[in-house]
């Protein structure tokens, strides 16, 4: 070789071992050897092998860190902490050529590490305290460094408890490397901390922690992790068994890309986390709310609406959104809706009717507000209102008592003065009756003075049923004996209207304890109902069965072919004073249902317009009766 070229191929020689030794190389044979160009060919083609796998590494690297993204883009949609270690360190024991892999995060909340230790066992999931926590892993967190171990055995990279699932994973480990994850929009490492003397992040990564008093320094972690200012994300850990080697200078580089690289991917988690956390809050607070509550934009059209709102106007949170005031309150609803949009000006506690589109009108006290953002723009209008449907339902029921009551002091004091000339008027048509016998169109109007009489008479009679219930005489008796009196009873009424009674009774029927006058009374109203409801020639059908669940009982059923009701009408049938009949006093289902109700049974009916009506009756098999 010549002397001119030696100088600058050792320098070459020197660049390739400096080169090498970032790697990991076999090392360079001595330039001496070099002598002979078969050898100096070896060498080149030695250093050629080691340029392919060096690029295949880099290439192989490159594919990891694209992976490493995706990952990123995966964790966002994780659920908690947990799964989003889970989720990266099943990525890294792919990645880093480490037995051992885990990453744990703050939970400030808790005042914990979470955390997954991916090993040959699987995903361990494991918790240390922030705050007390003892071993490297709290070192390296505290004194916001890495940290190397090589005696795990006195060393560990954490102190765990007895029995625990990790023990034989940490009693394998030969080395470890921890190496803290730092907010990346947070303080740096040396920026200035808050103005505290005793925070523990403020010390120099190589100084000591560990005072004299161990409660102090406790003390000064403790006030650090309530810091809102704590820049710590978490640590990253890796492990190597007893007999591999330790973390080369070139992994070590490897492994500081990666901190670098997950720590901000670990805190957009983590704000994500948070944001999907408050508006959980939120949306429960609203849901909870016993108010309804719908927010509309500056178009008039719904932005959201709460639970309470949801069910009150009965539509559904997707439904509901980006429909129309009016559509959504009716025209009313839709006139304080615009006007508070117009004016400014709020509504406080009106009452008003919403018709919601397709919905049951619902009587409402309902507040208008501006809705305004951070920086006091008003951008849409917010609707709060209570629904009064109890309230009008409770006032309703109030003025029907306070009727009753006046209906009671009526009769009390005039029915007798009423009934006792009716008596006398009555014996003297009677005796008119007679008399007229043999003059047909005289006799005829006697008739009718006599049916009337006999209807004031039960009107009067009603109002003493409803004001002076009479005490049941409850006895077990057959119930269908009963039902066969009233339809004695009745039987000018389905002569009248051409209507017939079919009656069907499923097995055979234990007595039911009953008072037979007043049970008589609340089959004549349901068959006398059901006769004037059927058209002519109709059937009645009465239907009596027993039931074991949930009680005991005797179910008796009422059908008729006529024209149904619609869900307004059975919601008040039962009520007093309700009547669809132009000479009905709106008493005599009142009465009923209330009979039923003292013999401890029920009366409910299901009807649909055009399609008749069925009251279904229930009375207990009870030695006692039910209450008196």
């Amino acid at each position: 070789m010549a002397e001119s070229n030696r100088e600058p191929l050792s320098g070459l020689w020197r660049r390739v071992e400096e080169v090498r030794g970032l790697s990991q190389g076999t090392g360079t044979p001595a330039l001496g050897t070099h002598e002979h160009p078969e050898t100096l060919v070896r060498a080149l083609s030695q250093l050629a092998d080691e340029l392919e796998q060096a690029h295949r590494r880099l290439i192989e690297t490159q594919v990891q860190w694209v992976s490493l993204r995706e990952v990123a883009g995966s964790l966002t949609g994780t659920r908690d902490a947990g799964e989003a270690t889970r989720l990266v360190v099943r990525y890294l024991r792919g990645l880093l050529d480490f037995d051992q892999v885990a990453m744990f995060l703050v939970d400030r909340e808790r005042g914990v590490l979470t955390g997954t230790w991916g090993w040959s066992g699987g995903l361990t999931p494991v918790e240390a305290s922030l705050v007390g926590a003892g071993g490297a892993l709290s070192d390296a967190l505290w004194r916001n460094a890495a940290i190397e171990g090589y005696d795990p055995a006195s060393e560990p990279v954490l102190v765990l408890p007895e029995n625990h699932p990790l023990s034989a994973a940490f009693a394998a480990q030969g080395s470890y490397v921890c190496l803290p994850l730092e907010l990346a929009s947070g303080p740096a490492a040396d920026a200035a901390r808050p103005d505290c003397e005793a925070c523990v992040l403020k010390r120099g990564a190589g100084e000591a922690l560990t005072p004299d008093d161990d409660a102090k320094l406790l003390e000064a972690r403790e006030r650090c992790a309530r810091c809102p200012q704590l820049p710590l994300l978490g640590v990253l850990v890796v492990a190597r068994g007893l007999e591999a080697p330790h973390a080369s200078p070139g992994e070590r580089l490897r492994l500081d890309s990666v901190a670098f690289a997950l720590a901000p991917m670990v805190e957009n988690t983590r704000l994500v986390h948070e944001l999907a956390r408050n508006q959980r809050f939120l949306a429960d607070v609203l849901d909870s709310m016993p108010s309804a509550l719908v927010a509309f934009g500056t178009d008039g059209r719904t932005l959201s609406l709460n639970r309470a709102a949801q069910d009150l106007l009965g539509v559904s949170g997707e439904a509901g959104e980006g429909q129309s005031a009016r559509e959504l309150f009716g025209e009313e609803g839709e006139e304080l809706i615009e006007g508070t949009l117009a004016s400014g000006m709020p509504v406080v506690r009106r009452e008003a009717l919403l018709r919601p589109s397709g919905g049951v009108p619902v009587p409402v006290q309902l507040t208008t507000s501006r809705l305004r953002d951070g920086n006091g723009r008003a951008y849409g209008v917010l609707a709060t209102f209570l629904d009064l449907t109890p309230l009008k339902a409770a006032e309703e029921r109030a003025r029907q008592l306070d009727r009753l009551a006046a209906l009671g002091r009526f009769t009390s004091s005039v029915a007798h003065e009423i009934r006792n000339p009716l008596t006398g008027i009555g014996m003297g048509v009677r005796r008119l009756s007679k008399a007229l016998a043999d003059r047909p169109a005289e006799a005829e109007n006697v008739e009718f003075v006599v049916r009337e009489i006999r209807r004031l008479d039960g009107i009067v009679q009603e109002l003493f049923d409803v004001t002076h219930p009479r005490q049941l005489d409850l006895m077990p008796r057959p119930l269908v004996e009963t039902l066969k009196r009233a339809e004695l009873s009745l039987a000018g009424v389905f002569d009248e209207r051409g209507v017939r009674v079919r009656r069907d009774v499923e097995g055979v029927l234990p007595d039911v304890p009953h008072d037979p006058d007043q049970m008589q009374q609340v089959f004549i109203n349901l068959l006398k109902n059901a006769a004037e409801a059927s058209p002519r020639d109709g059937e009645i059908r009465v239907h009596f069965h027993r039931v074991h669940s949930p009680g005991a009982a005797v179910v008796t059923t009422v059908s008729d072919a006529g024209c149904g009701m619609d869900s307004e009408t059975q919601k008040t049938l039962f009520e007093p004073f309700f009547t669809t009949k132009p000479k009905g006093t709106g008493l005599g289902l009142y009465v009923t249902h209330d009979i039923v109700k003292r013999h401890g049974g029920t009366l409910a009916v299901a009807s649909a317009p055009g399609q008749g009506a069925t009251f279904t009756l229930e009375l207990p098999i009870d030695p006692h009766g039910g209450p008196r």
